[in-house]
């Protein structure tokens, strides 16, 4: 997992190309007034622009993905992310589901957390569980933020 803040005008030095170039077009972004819903970032790169409130994160189930990399970048509000850096052992986890590509667990092995303010951004590489959304001090609120779908074959561009 990677974090990063927009708000830095450094931001993008401890980035790798691709995540530099990607995270360059969401600063260029008009981001509060972005419209809801999927769109084309640049060619072969979408992103899921939403709003939701946060929930607490009991009983929540993480997700991880193998075939897309998540950058998630807020946008308003404040969210807790859940994620867990150990290799998974994906016998906890149930199936695959390959075309939308991610898995559940309802637990992951030596959970971390980090609180997301606007403008800050974590990047989950595949087989990071994270569970996003989760109320910061079990306070829910509204947040907006903006997911990008990497596919992983742009690692190597």
């Amino acid at each position: 997992m990677l974090l990063g803040d927009l708000s830095r005008s450094d931001f993008q030095h401890s980035l790798s190309p691709v995540f530099a170039r990607l995270c360059q077009k969401l600063k260029a972004l008009d981001l509060v007034n972005l419209p809801l819903g999927w769109q084309d970032l640049e060619e072969g790169v979408r992103m899921n622009v939403m709003e939701f409130e946060t929930t607490l994160s009991e009983g929540k189930k993480a997700e991880l993905h193998r075939k897309f990399v998540d950058i998630q970048l807020l946008i308003s509000g404040q969210e807790s992310i859940d994620y867990g850096l150990a290799q998974p052992n994906l016998a906890l986890f149930d199936e695959y589901r390959e075309e939308d590509d991610y898995q559940l667990t309802p637990e992951i092995e030596h959970k971390n957390s980090v609180i997301l303010q606007p403008n800050m951004f974590a990047i989950f590489l595949p087989y990071e569980p994270h569970t996003p959304g989760n109320a910061v001090n079990n306070q829910p609120q509204m947040l907006k933020k903006l997911v990008v779908k990497v596919p992983v074959e742009l690692l190597n561009s």
